[in-house]
């Protein structure tokens, strides 16, 4: 699975356009930002959604993209990757993309959340 792009509100994933956060397993996944609360107008990351995608299968590394501008807040993200044995690198997406090709390509396992606006 190779991301092929980004910009503001999509992300491209094996040549298919998301206008949608995502969460990449072995599948791309729309994020599913109900299962957190919003906080100053943006969704934030949180633990709680890290634990929900990631518990039965955790991967080696998990990427965050944080938004083009690197504006998502994270909560308690941190704390769910030590309790899973996850390493964690957070960038703004446009460097998380490339980020979570490279890891893929060295044949890490690597799961990734990207959010695609702010």
């Amino acid at each position: 699975m190779r991301v092929d792009g980004t910009g503001f509100g999509y992300i491209i994933v094996d040549g298919v356009r998301y206008d949608y956060d995502v969460v990449i397993t072995d599948r791309v996944m729309k994020r599913k930002k109900e299962l957190s609360a919003v906080e100053s107008g943006h969704t934030p990351l949180t633990g709680e959604e890290v634990l929900h995608y990631f518990s039965e299968r955790p991967p080696e590394v998990l990427v965050v993209g944080t938004g083009q501008s690197g504006l998502m807040p994270l909560s308690g993200v941190e704390e769910a990757c030590e309790k899973l044995n996850i390493e964690l690198i957070v960038e703004r997406t446009p460097d998380a993309v490339r980020t979570f090709n490279k890891l893929r390509e060295s044949g890490r396992k690597v799961n990734a959340i990207f959010h695609v606006t702010c």
